[in-house]
């Protein structure tokens, strides 16, 4: 049996406001227009909103922004500085080539890597100019004759010209050029042209080129240095023979004992002969062995040497030593019984013939010589 509610609980129930309905009931219909909302109450401030990403205040920002640099570019301003051109200029190319393609940050950086690599390039390339204007151009003064002392390359010398620090296997290399008042033991002699036609091979240009030289240094054999000296001559390869180079440059060594302080043309004897310029008739000094020259005497004064016959020989190919020197001494034995008047007869005879190399300078005589051991000539004691 229910027990009915109590009247009590009805009257201590509150009535709720026009406008408000309790929970889990339906609002009551609006009687009017709603008035503005009041504004909330007052209340704890909450946190500053945040900065957007990636600005100078966000702490948590990248540091390189949203593109990030190409390493490409940092390497080539290192290396360009640093003077390393080739792979500045890479690297640098390398760098504005991806730049180019994905974006990014660093296109100053590989600019001022290149425009750094290039200049190292232009100083070295000026440095080099200088270096190898300096191996193929003596220092002179304003005569033309050299000064100092400079390493220049020897086919860049002139005639006249002093050096040192040459050798057969330099010939084409660096000597030290100075002026002929120092001690020095080479000096250029002369310089002279090869005929034009087809490149006649490395050992032939250089037999062409020899004889060329001793057809022009003739005169080296009346120096007092004539058993010391040694030609040597710098010709044109194939290569310099295809672009019309046909230039020999003539060079003379010295090897006797000590250096030269003078030219070389200073001990030459003008009063000297040498094979292919004697005559009969001719009245020399005494012959020293192993030179092709005898020094000039009066036949009048007291002389050592007279040449009683001379014959040039047919042109052609050289012999050979053995016989043209076996047709010297028949020659000069033959002649011998001839040619002096009786009781004048020299003590010896002798004979000069040309060596291979002379031969193919041009020069074919043979010289019948009458020499005295003991005591000079007077006269030439030749018949008349």
């Amino acid at each position: 049996m229910s027990t009915p509610p109590s009247t009590d609980d009805f009257s201590e129930r509150p009535e709720p406001a026009p406008d408000r309905a309790l929970p889990g009931e339906p609002s009551p219909p609006s009687s009017g227009p709603a008035g503005p909302t009041p504004p909330p109450p007052p209340g704890p401030a909450g946190p500053p909103p945040l900065p957007p990403a990636g600005s100078a205040s966000d702490p948590w920002a990248d540091p390189w922004g949203d593109e990030r640099r190409e390493p490409f570019a940092i390497v080539s301003l290192v290396t360009g500085l640093c003077g390393l051109a080739l792979f500045g200029i890479g690297f640098g190319i390398v760098a504005l080539v991806r730049i180019a393609r994905r974006g990014g940050k660093g296109k100053g950086l590989a600019i001022g890597g290149i425009a750094a690599s290039l200049t190292w390039g232009v100083a070295v390339a000026v440095v080099a100019v200088m270096v190898v204007s300096s191996l193929v151009s003596a220092d002179r003064d304003e005569a033309g004759h050299i000064r100092g002392s400079s390493k220049v390359f020897i086919a860049t010398l002139r005639v006249g010209d002093c050096f040192t620090g040459f050798n057969r296997n330099t010939s084409d290399r660096l000597v030290t050029a100075l002026p002929c008042s120092r001690p020095h033991d080479g000096e250029i002699m002369a310089k002279t042209r090869l005929a034009d036609g087809p490149y006649p091979g490395d050992g032939e240009v250089i037999v062409q080129a020899t004889a060329a030289c001793v057809r022009e240094l003739r005169s080296l054999a009346k120096s007092r240095f004539a058993n010391d000296l040694h030609i040597y001559s710098i010709q044109p390869d194939s290569f310099g023979w295809d672009r019309g180079d046909r230039g020999v440059t003539c060079a003379v060594r010295y090897t006797g004992p000590g250096r030269l302080t003078a030219p070389i043309a200073a001990s030459v004897d003008p009063k000297a002969k040498t094979l292919g310029e004697f005559a009969v008739g001719d009245c020399f000094g005494k012959r020293a062995d192993g030179t092709g020259s005898l020094p000039g005497r009066p036949c009048s004064g007291p002389h050592w040497t007279v040449v009683y016959w001379v014959q040039n020989l047919p042109a052609g190919a050289y012999p050979g030593q053995d016989a043209i020197e076996n047709r010297a001494d028949k020659l000069c034995n033959r002649r011998s019984a001839r040619a002096f008047t009786p009781g004048r007869e020299p003590e010896q005879i002798a004979w000069l013939y040309p060596r291979q190399v002379e031969w193919t300078a041009g020069v074919r005589q043979i010289a019948c010589l009458g020499e005295s051991l003991r005591a000079p000539l007077k006269g030439s004691g030749l018949r008349r």
